[in-house]
């Protein structure tokens, strides 16, 4: 048995996983589902990593934990797993970590033109207003239904504090990894991920029938996936 630590992406929440949750449950899993402080303007890459410490299973093995990091969530897995043992890290339709700069220095437009059209606050807040605005960047294989569910209990994101400041390390962990691609992902471009995913990773990423939330669009693949690389 695994125990699943599941860190969702911004403007999302420890919702997000909970379909993958019982698709994990029925495989014979366990998971934690962790809530990042994505709507607190001063919180850094650091804060989120203890959030996910502090969600951390109590009294489980280093050697039972597979770390799933989704779009900006990936970017917390190397620094959990620079501080704790795990089995396995896999990154889903990931803002992939770049340690000599930005996420998008020196590799293919990381969205699509049309991704991310949100409305900016006076506060530093960024939200979603639109459920097309948000279906195009999140969910645009999701059923319509499921694209609601989601849309209604998205969060503001505040992120200025995530950037000012260089990634706080210099080299990720070692350690077994997976990356999981949409190809249809139009907030993480696939082409993107090809390009980034071999030298900052040292691997390819595997491709889902899925948009930028798997979870919801391929949730049965995703399960699949997640657990296989739990074996290795």
């Amino acid at each position: 048995m695994a125990v699943f630590v599941l860190v969702h992406g911004a403007w999302h929440g420890a919702w997000c996983w909970e379909r993958l949750e019982a698709g994990l449950a029925r495989r014979g899993h366990t998971s934690v589902a962790v809530d990042l402080p994505v709507d607190d303007g001063s919180a850094t890459f650091l804060d989120y990593r203890d959030a996910v410490l502090d969600a951390w299973p109590a009294d489980t093995p280093g050697d039972e934990i597979v770390l799933v990091g989704h779009s900006l969530g990936a970017m917390v897995v190397p620094l959990v797993a620079a501080e704790r043992q795990v089995r396995h890290s896999a990154y889903v339709c990931p803002v992939v970590p770049n340690v000599a700069g930005q996420p998008w220095d020196d590799a293919p437009e990381m969205g699509e033109p049309d991704a991310y059209v949100t409305t900016q606050h006076d506060d530093g807040s960024v939200t979603f207003d639109s459920i097309d605005e948000a279906v195009t960047t999140f969910y645009g294989a999701c059923p319509p239904a499921d694209a609601r569910w989601a849309f209604e209990r998205l969060r503001a994101q505040r992120s200025r504090s995530l950037w000012d400041r260089p990634y706080p390390l210099r080299e990720l962990p070692p350690g077994p990894r997976t990356v999981v691609a949409g190809r249809h992902d139009r907030a993480i471009r696939l082409e993107f991920l090809r390009a980034v995913c071999r030298p900052r990773l040292g691997i390819d990423p595997v491709e889902l029938d899925a948009d930028h939330s798997p979870f919801l669009s391929a949730t049965e693949p995703l399960a699949d996936l997640l657990v296989a690389a739990a074996r290795k």
